[in-house]
């Protein structure tokens, strides 16, 4: 084992314990983000002082949704996504060590999260929104706030669904199959498009005026998983009518499957028809647009500035292609696992090296608006890294322990490696 895999092997253990002692609330939900300097939730009055307005204002944004309830928002906003990396990244290390604790723990979390879901139907069947504020008051933030997830958010929690599908038991597999088709449908009855802080709606077709790429991330592998569960023809119609908004292009490949993971579940799922669909040679070119943007990373600890956020902020690589490279990585494409433990080492000091924005700038950054809040918020980016991880040593592990059709493992190495820029 080299050094560079130890030092990974050090830093995911110490990513684990901090992990299990700091982000879960008092009922089991997961925090998306608390005080890197306290370990615990943002402080009341300095959220407060982060709000973006003195005042209200008449229409909602993002900006208005967190200044409503500050604390609610910044520990909640993004629990449901960093449950679904936490609970992937359980099934891949239960997958590569044989452990069953980590699968244990795993359907643990999602027994939480279905309550979640199930609050959520009154609301509309299938729904799913956003738990601000956690159990508290019998779920009161979801009728408050009534947020349903963007599709960034049903992504993960979709891959770690279908992650724990694969383990479950007979009653366990049925029960996730009919929440995760249900879910699909209720964004199917509104056209896949969504209200998204009562401000816009987000679409998925290239015509919509707040059109999101990522969309694709979510509906491509949920509507493949809902063609093998349910055996209802109009999934795959669906996704054939869809499929060109993500393949013209390694850019739109990579800006599509954002967090990896989605790419390796439809690689899964569709089997020997992945390659037809996304050729090999596709798959190249969204490598090597990963690879333009990892390059812009230039700044000390592998940071770069106004890449997630005003150029006053520094940033470590991730949504930017670095978690599809991961996916890529995850499909023994050639040329990817290698600049994925590049990035995944460059981060050693936990909690303080997994801050949204550098925390080393925190200080200096103006508290209004939130950036110094961000500077010190770590959760999500932390939890992205312990599943990245757990990627790659899937990835890195023998044939046989490698899941998925022999389809899917056989067609990466015929596909080009791309070019590593370093």
């Amino acid at each position: 084992m080299t050094t560079a895999v130890l030092q990974l092997e050090k830093t995911a253990t110490q990513a684990e314990q901090y992990i299990k002692a700091h982000l879960f609330d008092p009922d089991g939900l997961m925090y998306s983000y608390i005080d890197v300097r306290t370990g615990k939730p943002f402080a009341t009055d300095f959220a407060r002082e982060s709000r973006h307005f003195d005042a209200p204002r008449e229409a909602w944004s993002i900006h208005l949704r967190a200044d409503a309830d500050p604390v609610a928002y910044w520990s909640y906003e993004d629990t449901v996504a960093t449950a679904g990396f936490y609970m992937e990244a359980l099934v891949l290390k239960h997958e590569a060590t044989g452990d069953p604790a980590p699968l244990e723990q795993a359907f643990r979390i999602w027994e939480t999260y279905k309550l979640v879901y199930y609050a959520s139907q009154v609301y509309g069947s299938g729904s799913f929104l956003r738990p601000y504020g956690g159990l508290a008051g019998g779920f009161a933030g979801l009728g408050r706030w009534a947020e349903p997830l963007g599709t960034d958010q049903a992504s993960p929690l979709l891959t770690a669904q279908y992650a724990l599908w694969k383990h479950a038991a007979d009653a366990d597999k049925q029960e996730l199959a009919d929440v995760m088709v249900n879910t699909l449908a209720w964004y199917e009855r509104q056209g896949f498009r969504y209200l998204y802080y009562k401000s816009l709606i987000h679409g998925w077709d290239k015509a919509e005026p707040y059109r999101t790429p990522h969309a694709g991330s979510y509906y491509f592998p949920a509507l493949a998983f809902a063609a093998k569960v349910t055996h209802d023809g109009k999934w795959m119609r669906y996704f054939r009518e869809k499929l060109p908004l993500s393949t013209g292009s390694g850019r739109e490949l990579m800006d599509t499957f954002k967090w990896g993971s989605d790419l390796v579940m439809l690689a899964d799922l569709l089997g020997s028809e992945f390659e037809r669909m996304f050729a090999p040679k596709l798959l190249t070119a969204g490598g090597e647009e990963a690879l333009r943007q990892l390059a812009r990373f230039d700044q000390p600890g592998m940071t770069a500035r106004g890449v997630m956020g005003p150029e006053s902020v520094r940033t470590r690589p991730g949504e930017e292609g670095f978690h599809f490279l991961c996916g890529l990585a995850g499909l023994n494409c050639p040329g990817a696992a290698e600049p994925v433990a590049r990035v995944l080492s460059q981060p050693t000091r936990v909690p303080e090296d997994f801050t949204v924005f550098a925390t080393e700038d925190a200080d200096r950054l103006p508290r209004k608006g939130y950036l110094q809040l961000q500077a010190r918020a770590v959760g999500r980016p932390l939890v992205l890294w312990y599943r990245d991880y757990w990627r790659l040593r899937q990835a890195s592990a023998s044939a046989a322990a490698v899941r998925g059709p022999s389809a899917s493992r056989e067609r990466p190495s015929r596909a080009a490696p791309f070019k590593d820029g370093d």
